[in-house]
Parts: structure tokens; C-alpha cells; sequence
């Protein structure tokens, strides 16, 4: 049993139906508790869930793993020092379908569905070990684009303290105009008056160019923006000077 379940063999994340379908027959799931209970007293595993283990120990990197996806919203703002503060909840944008919190060591891993949406990531290295994260105009247009997840102070602030580049700007107009009408005018309304001139004049005409009125969170009638006709719920611009 020792020889064939030991640490190194081991991925960093993994379950435990995984390893017995891989061993071919090779590792029972008896054998296979025995050594994940002797590995867990040893500290040498954390469990994530049931069935569930990891060698690391960072929730940012298992939560990527655990979910097949990448850091993003708020949290991806932290990993790319955007943002100080670190939250008690850690955002993992997916690509597949719903999935449920997992509590992992002090942190809330919070699925968020993308699987329309589910690209614009790099790796950032953290303790040696490389983590998929949003860039920073997915990470906005993620923002804008599930407004029940974001926190629009972080997002403010760190546009602000580090503004987007030209670049940046064009990846974010890239995105949007792959996107819904909604998240248009989401991002039409946020960044007005921030953003240049071409990207907002591009974003109007799209906004234009559709019928009917957008709601930024809950359809709710208030706070109407005719500029972008759009319901603000939330009132999203009393966060623009964030600091």
C-alpha cells in the first residue's frame, strides 16, 4: 500500500474515485483510506470536501483545481495587487454548468458560471505555483457582466489607482461587443465619463442600435439612465471615486 499511495505519486488535487479508476485495479478504495487518513494525521493532505484532498494548501490554487477554472471578480483584483485587502470569499470563474460553495481552510470558494464567457485568463505565480486569474478587462467585464457577485467599490478603486491601458481598453470593448445588450449598457453606464471617448462612443451606438430598456441587478424601475437606457438598482456610479 505504501509504495503505491505515497505523497509523491500523488497530483496536487484530487478525488478519491480518480485515483482508483487511474491504478487500474492496482489501489483499493480501502487501501487507498488508509493512506489518505495516514497522510491527513501527517499533515501531508488538506481535505477540501468529501472524496475530495490536496497536497497544497493555498485556496486561490485549489480553487482553481478543485473547479477547473480561473481566479476572478474581486479576487482576481487581489492576485494581481489591485487590492489589498484580502476577502473572506474566493471567486472561481467555471466553465461548466452550476456548482456549490466549497469552505476550504479559513476562505468560501464561490463558483461563478462563465461558461458563455469563459476565457480572457493568464497564469499568475503565487508560492511557486502557477494560477490561473482573470486579466484586468475580463476581470471588469466579469464584473459588469455578473453584477451578483461584484464588489463595485474594489472595482472603481482599482480603476482609479491603476487605470487600464489603451490596450486593456480594447480587450474590455473586444469582450462586450461579443457580449449581451445588457452587459453594453452595464459597462456603458459604469464607465462613462472614465472611459476614452471612442470606447464609450462605440458602446452608445451599440446600445443604440437595440430596442427595450436593461436592468443592471434586479428588475427594479428605478434610477433610469435614458443615456443608456437602463435601470441602475444599485446605483452603481456613487462608487466612481472610490479611494
Amino acid at each position: 500500500m505504501y509504495n503505491i499511495v505515497n505523497i509523491e505519486t500523488l497530483p496536487d488535487v484530487f478525488r478519491v474515485e480518480s485515483i482508483i479508476s487511474l491504478s487500474r485495479g492496482r489501489v483499493t478504495r480501502r487501501s487507498l483510506s488508509y493512506a489518505i487518513a495516514r497522510l491527513l494525521r501527517e499533515k501531508k493532505l488538506v481535505k477540501v470536501k468529501n472524496g475530495t484532498y490536496s497536497k497544497a494548501s493555498d485556496p486561490f490554487y485549489v480553487s482553481t483545481m478543485v473547479y477547473d477554472g480561473y481566479i476572478g471578480l474581486s479576487s482576481a483584483l487581489f492576485l494581481r495587487g489591485l487590492k489589498t485587502e484580502v476577502e473572506a470569499d474566493i471567486y472561481v470563474c467555471t466553465g461548466r454548468g452550476q456548482h456549490k460553495a466549497t469552505r476550504f481552510m479559513d476562505k468560501t470558494i464561490t463558483p461563478v458560471n462563465m461558461s458563455r464567457q469563459f476565457y480572457g485568463a493568464s497564469t499568475v505565480n503565487r508560492d511557486g505555483r502557477d494560477i490561473l486569474v482573470s486579466t484586468y478587462p475580463k476581470t471588469i467585464f466579469d464584473m459588469l457582466s455578473k453584477p451578483s457577485y461584484a464588489n463595485y467599490f474594489d472595482m472603481y478603486r482599482a480603476m482609479k489607482l491603476t487605470p487600464l491601458s489603451k490596450s486593456e481598453w480594447k480587450y474590455l470593448s473586444y469582450y462586450l461587443c461579443n457580449s449581451s445588450t445588457s452587459d453594453i449598457r452595464r459597462a456603458g453606464h459604469a464607465t462613462d465619463g472614465i472611459a476614452p471617448q471612442w470606447f464609450t462612443k462605440k458602446l452608445k451606438r451599440l446600445s443604440d442600435a437595440k430596442t427595450g430598456v436593461s436592468f443592471f441587478f434586479k428588475h427594479r424601475a428605478v434610477n433610469y439612465s435614458p443615456r443608456w437606457k437602463i435601470y441602475d438598482d444599485i446605483g452603481i456610479t456613487r462608487w466612481n471615486n472610490a479611494i
